[in-house]
């Protein structure tokens, strides 16, 4: 014979076991349950990107951004992302970087940093391409745009969004280092065939560089001559060693000047 007490302390905890087993049975399937649910509920439309928000592009199409970032059409925000979205958009030719933010419930934010048009160069069909500091082609034109420098090479640029190899390197040192007071006269910048750097100061006056070496001394010495000398007509202003500028009378080659006696 059992005790009546012991009997009903067994079968208390008898069934409090079996409560525990179905507490653990329907915790077992409510979590997924609502695992389940959220992931739907999360890819409606109450949760997608529909207010998108772009700053910095000024020459980018809004369209061109929203569709790279892969915005288009107002994907659900859980699909959205933002690194993978920030290097789709550092390949148009004008972006140099992107940061794509989600704002949860329904938003995306988009900063754009974009590139400074320095140079342009005419390709061989007639068309102005524009080119940022590291060569990179940004866009076609007709012409080119106001402050910024033609370049004269023997290379035929890429198409939008590629970059221009090392031979155009030195030509872009040339105008990176120009100060404000140069920028607005020069009115191109040609490399010769034996690799010195010619600035054409327009109405017969250049510069000849040499090559793109103490470019920051060579502007310094340019400068202080066009100062200090009242230089019309054909005249080419020396620079090859920046200590001891020279003025010379000069007549254009076609690619270089060509001196032909002191000033």
């Amino acid at each position: 014979m059992i005790d009546p007490k012991i009997r009903e302390r067994r079968i208390a905890v008898t069934r409090e076991r079996g409560r525990h087993r179905l507490r653990i049975a329907v915790t077992g399937l409510c979590v997924p349950a609502m695992v389940v649910g959220a992931f739907f509920v999360l890819h409606t439309g109450l949760f997608s990107a529909r207010h998108v928000t772009v700053s910095g592009a000024r020459h980018t199409p809004l369209s061109a951004v929203v569709r790279t970032a892969g915005l288009a059409g107002h994907p659900p925000l859980l699909d959205v992302d933002p690194g993978r979205a920030s290097a789709r958009l550092a390949k148009l030719p004008w972006v140099r970087s992107a940061v794509v933010e989600r704002r949860w419930p329904d938003s995306v934010i988009v900063k754009v940093t974009e590139r400074v048009a320095v140079a342009a160069i005419t390709r061989r069909s007639g068309a102005v391409a524009i080119l940022d500091s590291s060569g990179r082609v940004l866009a076609d034109g007709r012409d080119a745009p106001a402050g910024v420098v033609p370049v004269v090479l023997s290379v035929d640029p890429g198409p939008p969004g590629s970059v221009l190899g090392p031979s155009a390197s030195s030509a872009l040192a040339v105008i990176c280092y120009l100060p404000p007071s140069l920028r607005s006269q020069v009115r191109s910048v040609t490399e010769g065939s034996g690799g010195e750097m010619i600035l054409d100061l327009g109405g017969g006056l250049r510069a000849d560089l040499g090559s793109a070496t103490q470019l920051r001394v060579k502007f310094e010495a340019l400068e202080s001559v066009l100062a200090g000398a009242n230089l019309s007509g054909p005249e080419v202003v020396d620079l090859t060693v920046p200590e001891e500028p020279t003025v010379s009378q000069g007549v254009s080659n076609g690619t270089g000047v060509v001196s032909t006696g002191p000033a």
